[in-house]
């Protein structure tokens, strides 16, 4: 565990250190000649990244203060197969009632606290929501079998430094809470702090994450609504996850990695396929892997796959 916090660290060690090299070179750029500048500049002024687009869109959003826009993916997945969904609170007497067709959906947007109107970096409110639905299980009264809740609260710095092709967008750091609303035995919660970064270039993406979890006291009573509901949860989701993203043709490609770095290799793949249904959606293939696919299931491996639709990131 010593080790993997010491990676934690550095890793997020490395993203203060790109935060600290882009402001460097935004203070040396000012004493650069100009055709010095301009020719460090030329070969990528006409460069559009793919996430560039998303930028302007959420500058435009900024004009209204009070405006909601779009933070992660937001999809309906009313087909996905998982492979052992976890009976717990519903069918722990009869594991066969619940099936292994349910619908999956999530929400997540942020708010605006306090921000730069010309670049849209400041402070910001997340909340992301994603719910495993039952709906085709009328056995049971078609029942929610599990919704994970994430409030996070984070400072977003956008960026517009270039090298080598690659730009850099965006810098995070945050505080964010993960919890799926249950008591008892059922319980699933946990809080960190994280930093996370995210670089593209013409036609892809590339994204770092991690994070260090907030020690929570240990349990007296498996039941008691205070201390640890998952103390071992940094075990199967690790410290940091990566993912890479593509454009191929028409379609995007998004691949997420974690893992725990440990001899029992704990961690997931989850994979989003997307192409183009409209100007405004996109239909979905998606395919998970591994550990972490809800918090009820952090413990637990599960493999799933979906079909649906999105609205567009960008």
């Amino acid at each position: 565990m010593k080790s993997i916090n010491n990676l934690s660290l550095t890793i997020l060690m490395l993203i203060l250190s790109i935060v600290s090299a882009m402001a460097f070179a935004q203070d040396a750029s000012a004493d650069d000649p100009e055709e010095v500048k301009e020719a460090v500049e030329q070969p990528y002024a006409a460069m559009v990244t793919v996430l560039e687009e998303r930028q302007k869109s959420d500058s435009l959003a900024l004009k209204d203060p009070y405006t909601l826009s779009q933070y992660r993916l937001n999809y309906l997945v009313p087909i996905s197969y998982i492979k052992d969904p976890n009976p717990s609170g519903f069918a722990e007497e009869d594991p066969d009632s619940i099936d292994n067709i349910e619908a999956k959906y999530q929400i997540s947007v942020k708010l605006p606290i306090y921000v730069n109107q010309e670049n849209a970096s400041g402070m910001y409110l997340g909340f992301t929501a994603v719910s495993f639905w039952q709906v085709y299980n009328s056995e049971i009264s078609k029942p929610f079998r599990e919704t994970n809740y994430e409030p996070e609260v984070f400072y977003s710095w956008q960026t517009n430094y270039r090298f080598f092709g690659i730009k850099f967008n965006q810098i995070h750091f945050g505080l964010n809470h993960q919890s799926n609303g249950q008591s008892g035995l059922r319980s699933r919660s946990w809080n960190r702090l994280y930093a996370s970064a995210l670089f593209s270039d013409e036609d892809s993406i590339y994204y770092l994450k991690t994070w260090y979890r907030l020690k929570e006291d240990d349990k007296v009573d498996p039941n008691s609504a205070n201390g640890d509901d998952n103390p071992d949860i940094t075990h199967y989701l690790g410290h940091f996850e990566i993912g890479y993203g593509k454009k191929v043709g028409n379609f995007n490609i998004l691949a997420l990695l974690r893992n725990n770095l440990k001899a029992d290799n704990k961690g997931s793949i989850d994979l989003t396929i997307s192409y183009p249904l409209s100007e405004r959606y996109d239909v979905i293939l998606q395919y998970f892997n591994g550990y972490g696919d809800s918090l009820i299931d952090y413990n637990r491996h599960q493999q799933r796959i979906g079909l649906g639709i999105q609205l567009k990131f960008l």
